[in-house]
């Protein structure tokens, strides 16, 4: 599964990881960086990403990527709701 969407920073990739993801595209921040600074914007876009995304692994402990797996997120169960209360 790729995901697509949404990514804004490195935790997210994280997230995606956990979740199932084999792949996470980066488009929203390559075009970011694209648009504010050229191929060297691109570039920072990517920089940070992967310093964030680093630092995500190391908080939780993890090694590489390899290491995600579901336990380090909180997954909903397909089909349960969520009654808000007032």
């Amino acid at each position: 599964m790729l995901l697509d969407g949404g990514i804004r920073r490195g935790g997210d990739v994280a997230k995606a990881l956990c979740s199932g993801a084999r792949a996470v595209l980066v488009g929203r921040a390559y075009a970011y960086g694209l648009a504010a600074a050229g191929e060297a914007g691109v570039a920072r876009a990517i920089e940070i990403l992967r310093t964030e995304l680093v630092r995500t692994l190391k908080l939780l402990g993890c090694e590489s990527t390899a290491a995600l797996d579901r336990s380090y997120v909180n997954v909903p169960t397909i089909g349960t709701s969520r009654r808000l209360s007032r």
